[in-house]
């Protein structure tokens, strides 16, 4: 894969002393963190992630298995980083993706930043009460709706037939990996972790939250901010001062 198409908005720098990958929510693009890039020192090289299905990645069939998604990422993350420490940051399908990469990864890792999600072990709720019809049964007009109870898609994409034709596949996809996924019980970092949860999101309890620190025998800490499920844009300088504020700590170390 040309790192250029994986990594699209990564902004090189001549000596960082880290590398933050960044991984979006379902249905997102690495278009969403583009903003960030330039929201960091010289110490610090951004780079998101393109996902298949999307991007300079649209031709590409959408991956629905988190076993072969992150198959397909290790190596080129690993390769990229190369001598540089890694820190990740995921917000809610990307928090799982992350976590995944990072027990993958090992020593490579530094830090991981999970937000918007629930522990991995955690079934995803999707917009959906326990018990509803799993994403991958329902009709395109019941999954429209589904989008519209989780919010986070705009209307103008909602009501238009002919852009939810080219995005609704890739969405879809999305949200069977995460709904299929469950990490491995032994699954453990031994770097920090930090969990961001928005005050208001329904799908992750405190609690779902707080469980993230099993997943870890480094420190853990788990902010609360303001917004619901998609903070991660309606608070875009609070999570961003978070991040700032554990890459820091790092750089400092």
């Amino acid at each position: 894969m040309n790192p250029s198409k994986l990594f699209p908005f990564r902004r090189a720098l001549e000596r960082p002393r880290l590398r933050l990958f960044c991984l979006p929510y379902a249905g997102g693009s690495a278009a969403m963190y583009r903003p960030w890039v330039e929201a960091f020192g010289p110490e610090v090289e951004v780079c998101p992630v393109e996902m298949a299905g999307r991007g300079v990645r649209m031709a590409e069939p959408p991956v629905r298995d988190m076993k072969r998604l992150c198959d397909f990422l290790v190596g080129p993350v690993a390769e990229l980083a190369g001598q540089v420490p890694i820190v990740f940051f995921g917000h809610s399908m990307g928090a799982r993706i992350s976590f995944e990469l990072a027990c993958r990864l090992g020593d490579k890792v530094r830090h991981l930043v999970a937000s918007g999600s629930s522990a991995p072990e955690i079934p995803a709720r999707l917009g959906a009460e326990h018990g509803a019809k799993p994403i991958a049964l329902l009709t395109d007009e019941e999954f429209r709706l589904r989008l519209r109870t989780l919010g986070g898609t705009p209307l103008e994409i909602l009501d238009n037939d002919e852009m939810m034709e080219r995005v609704l596949p890739v969405v879809r996809a999305d949200f069977i990996l995460v709904e299929r996924y469950r990490a491995a019980p032994q699954a453990q970092l031994s770097v920090p972790l930090t969990v961001l949860r928005g005050t208001e999101d329904p799908g992750v309890s405190y609690p779902d939250a707080e469980r993230w620190q099993l997943r870890t025998s480094a420190a853990f800490r788990l902010k609360e901010i303001s917004g619901g499920h998609f903070f991660l844009e309606s608070q875009r300088d609070a999570v961003l001062a978070e991040v700032k504020r554990d890459l820091s700590a790092l750089l400092a170390g």
